[in-house]
């Protein structure tokens, strides 16, 4: 059962992260300024933000394997269609599409594989090898995709990669089973869910490290997805440079994530030193030390990979299995916060160094208030 989630979610992950190099340059060639490119990848947040608080409730009602399934079949299409289309405004309604889509697809890959865990080290470990199964997809895929680019060039890269979403999509109808054996909620349980699952899992403040930590981390990681193509088409080098300096980006998770003894470690004690560390390297960048940009996307990377099973863990620790649906719903939403404001802000400003600067006071700030509440928690505890 967990061997064939990990399975779609590698397929998934290879398919979005591949897009990485190509995204913002593909809209450069369509003629979008940097601003417009900014509301462009924006946009694809927003729409996902949207799917994700609609999601909840429908993911804890009825079986997640449906939204999966389905959701990988259309999602295929309409990156189908962003390689088909030539103007900046189809381009746009194929993006905002597939966000929508995404947004159900990802809450429910996460939710099935957290209602496979018993015990809470139990879920941490499989969040931690969900991380290893996504970097392992995100190193191969950023040079596979400018590959495609260098070889077939942008368009036609987009309707290959749609093509393998929806081999994708159709690899989890064959395989994943309706619900996962044993987790299952009552009829009462459904019911309460369905009404009142939002509500419940907002009032829960144990929750909330993690999502402000989500909304922190992807706020950074998409700043440095907008800046870094760009940086590279700037400096006239070959797509395959963006796609080499991603890859680096994955094997510094891989590195994190390949080492087990951490989960040994308090999930918390992990989300604050990792957000420490991603604040310095993003003021490292912002005030622009001459470090090599490969040693500093491999750093990224480990941070990255730290912080995203930490995350993940915390909710499911901290939340009913009936839930699941709901609390990865609305972590998704945040993080699509998070997504819609880095390129955005980027792309206003439109010089690297400011940008990092805000990403650091972003990260800053969270590790602060996450420090803050860990130390009013152990203060109760005594």
């Amino acid at each position: 059962m967990r061997v064939l989630l990990f399975i779609v979610l590698f397929l998934v992950a290879f398919d979005m992260h591949a897009q990485t190099p190509l995204l913002a340059p593909y809209l450069n060639i369509l003629g979008v300024s940097a601003a417009m490119i900014g509301f462009v990848l924006g946009g694809y947040a927003v729409s996902n933000l949207t799917g994700n608080l609609i999601a909840g409730p429908f993911l804890d009602r009825f079986p997640k394997k449906w939204f999966i399934a389905g959701g990988l079949i259309l999602a295929g299409f309409m990156l189908i269609g962003q390689g088909v289309v030539q103007d900046t405004a189809g381009f746009f309604a194929f993006r905002l599409s597939l966000g929508f889509l995404m947004a159900f697809v990802s809450p429910a890959c996460s939710a099935m594989l957290g209602e496979t865990g018993k015990t809470a080290h139990e879920q941490g470990e499989i969040m931690g090898k969900k991380g290893l199964v996504l970097t392992t997809a995100g190193i191969v895929s950023p040079a596979v995709g400018s590959f495609l680019a260098v070889q077939f060039g942008y368009g036609q890269s987009f309707v290959i990669l749609g093509y393998m979403m929806i081999a994708a999509g159709v690899f989890a109808w064959l395989m994943l089973p309706v619900r996962v054996e044993g987790s299952s909620p009552s009829q009462h349980q459904t019911k309460i869910s369905a009404k009142h699952s939002l509500a419940h899992v907002l009032e829960n403040r144990l929750l909330y490290p993690a999502f402000l930590g989500g909304f922190a981390i992807i706020y950074a990681q998409g700043t440095i997805i907008y800046e870094v193509p760009l940086l590279i088409q700037k400096q006239g080098l070959s797509p395959a440079v963006t796609g080499v300096l991603f890859s680096l980006k994955g094997l510094g998770a891989l590195a994190i994530l390949s080492q087990f003894w951490l989960y040994r470690v308090p999930v918390e004690t992990r989300s604050f030193a990792g957000l420490g560390v991603l604040s310095l390297l993003l003021y490292v960048l912002a005030i622009g030390w001459h470090v090599p940009i490969q040693v500093m996307m491999f750093f990224l990377g480990a941070c990255f990979g730290m912080l995203f099973p930490a995350f993940a863990t915390i909710l499911t620790v901290h939340s009913p299995r009936e839930q699941y649906g709901s609390v990865f719903s609305i972590y998704s939403a945040i993080l699509s916060v998070g997504a819609v404001l880095s390129p955005i802000v980027a792309g206003l400003l439109e010089n690297w160094h400011h940008s990092y600067f805000i990403a650091f006071f972003v990260t800053a700030g969270v590790c602060l208030i996450g420090g803050l509440h860990r130390f009013l928690l152990s203060g109760v505890t005594r």
